[in-house]
């Protein structure tokens, strides 16, 4: 029963930090997470990260998608969508493929789209040559 590699299911929260529930480090999961204890460190999670209203959270999250209900005080990547819900506060950079963000939710910080990154820095890298070759005449 402990031998055999269990498939994991990303759309179901496979591990919560309660109330009561200080974390202060690394925390990597090939599934999903709920927060509503705190957490400083960082945060990679192959599934979702949910951060109750009770939750707070100061460190970088990475993840497929991120819902922020409580407080993050961290930059944060979602790889699919990012949701700031009403209650939510998020000081950071959010690098996201989509993003919502309720009425009365609290955001500081700047967006950047996901899928746009490696465009621009393959534009950046154009220019830097035409730069050098004018330069060279």
């Amino acid at each position: 029963m402990f031998n055999k590699e269990e498939e994991i299911k990303k759309d179901e929260i496979n591990t919560i930090f309660g109330q009561q529930t200080e974390f202060d480090g690394k925390l990597k999961t090939k599934g999903s997470i709920r927060i509503e204890g705190k957490i400083t460190g960082t945060i990679d999670a192959d599934g979702d990260v949910f951060v109750g209203e009770s939750g707070t959270v100061s460190s970088n999250i990475e993840a497929r998608k991120v819902v922020i209900a409580g407080k993050v005080d961290g930059n944060v990547t979602a790889n699919e969508k990012l949701e700031i819900l009403q209650t939510g506060t998020l000081k950071g950079d959010i690098k996201a493929k989509k993003l919502v963000i309720e009425e009365g939710a609290q955001f500081i910080g700047k967006s950047e789209p996901l899928e746009n990154k490696g465009k621009e820095i393959k534009a950046d890298k154009k220019s830097e040559n035409k730069v050098e070759k004018s330069s060279k005449n």
